[in-house]
C-alpha cells in the first residue's frame, strides 16, 4: 500500500500540464505583450496535441500580433482542416486577403463564416469595407515617383524610423523611406483603418481617429481624419507621449501643407 502511494505521488509530480493549462499560460503572457514567448509555448504544446481547435487559434492570433501573415494563414488553415466552417478562423483569412489585395477570396471567406455564424458583426463590417473596395478598385489612383515629396522639406522628428501621409483614396503624399511596396503599404493601411472604423461605428464609438500598433521591433502611431491618415513609426523605446506629440505636429503641419 505505501509503496503504491508513493508511486502515484511520483508520476503525478512527473505529469505534464494539460494544452488548456499551457494556452491559459500563453493568454496571460500575451495579455503582459511577451508575444513570442507565448507563441513558442503555445507552438510547443501543439506538437503534442495536434488537433486542438482553440491552440491554432491563439497561435494564428499571436502570429497576426507579431506581423507573420504567413504563420497566421498556416494556423487559421489548420484549424478550416479540423472544423470548415469555424468563423473565427474564416475571419483571420478574411483579414490577410484583404491586407493582400486579395479581395474577391476576402469576401467569400466572410460570406462562409457568416452563414455559419450570421450575427457576427466583426465579420460583416470587414465584408461592408471589402465589398467597397471592389466596387471602387478600378478607380483607385497611386502617387508616381514623379510627385514624391522631397525629404528635406519634411522636417520629420529624428527619432522616427517611417512615416506615410496619404489621402482617403490611398493616394501617397509622403513616404519616408520610399520603396517599391510604398503604394502596396499605403492601400493596406487606409483598407485596414476603413475595417476599424466600420467595426467602431458598429460598437457606437465613431470613426477611428488614433492608433497605436506594437510590433516587435518598433510602435506605429496612427492619425487619420475622414481626408487623410498619417503613420509614424518609432522604436520600442520611444515614450509614448513624445511619440503622440511628434504625430499631433507632423499631423497639423502635413494637413496644413500637403492635404
Amino acid at each position: 500500500m505505501l509503496f503504491a502511494q508513493i508511486w502515484r505521488w511520483v508520476r503525478g509530480k512527473q505529469r505534464q500540464p494539460t494544452s488548456a493549462l499551457v494556452f491559459r499560460r500563453a493568454q496571460r503572457l500575451r495579455e503582459q505583450g511577451r508575444y513570442r514567448r507565448a507563441a513558442a509555448l503555445v507552438d510547443e504544446a501543439l506538437i503534442h496535441d495536434p488537433r486542438n481547435v482553440v491552440g491554432h487559434l491563439l497561435a494564428a492570433s499571436l502570429h497576426m500580433v507579431l506581423r507573420e501573415s504567413g504563420r497566421a494563414r498556416t494556423s487559421f488553415e489548420r484549424v478550416l482542416a479540423l472544423e470548415p466552417t469555424q468563423p473565427r478562423a474564416l475571419l483571420g483569412l478574411a483579414r490577410i486577403e484583404l491586407e493582400d489585395g486579395e479581395t474577391a477570396a476576402c469576401c467569400a471567406l466572410l460570406s462562409r463564416a457568416l452563414a455559419r455564424y450570421p450575427d457576427f458583426p466583426e465579420a460583416r463590417a470587414v465584408l461592408e469595407v471589402a465589398r467597397g473596395l471592389l466596387a471602387t478598385s478600378d478607380a483607385k489612383r497611386y502617387a508616381t515617383s514623379d510627385g514624391a515629396v522631397e525629404a528635406d522639406r519634411l522636417r520629420l522628428p529624428t527619432e522616427s524610423r517611417e512615416a506615410l501621409f496619404v489621402r482617403a483614396d490611398a493616394t501617397v503624399i509622403v513616404a519616408v523611406p520610399r520603396e517599391p511596396r510604398t503604394d502596396a503599404v499605403a492601400a493596406r493601411a487606409v483598407k485596414l483603418s476603413k475595417v476599424a472604423t466600420a467595426m467602431l461605428g458598429r460598437a457606437g464609438l465613431g470613426p477611428l481617429r488614433h492608433a497605436v500598433i506594437e510590433a516587435a521591433a518598433e510602435t506605429t502611431y496612427l492619425r487619420s481624419d475622414d481626408t487623410a491618415l498619417l503613420t509614424l513609426s518609432f522604436d520600442r523605446n520611444m515614450k509614448s507621449a513624445t511619440a503622440l506629440q511628434h504625430l499631433e505636429r507632423v499631423w497639423r503641419r502635413f494637413c496644413s501643407e500637403f492635404a
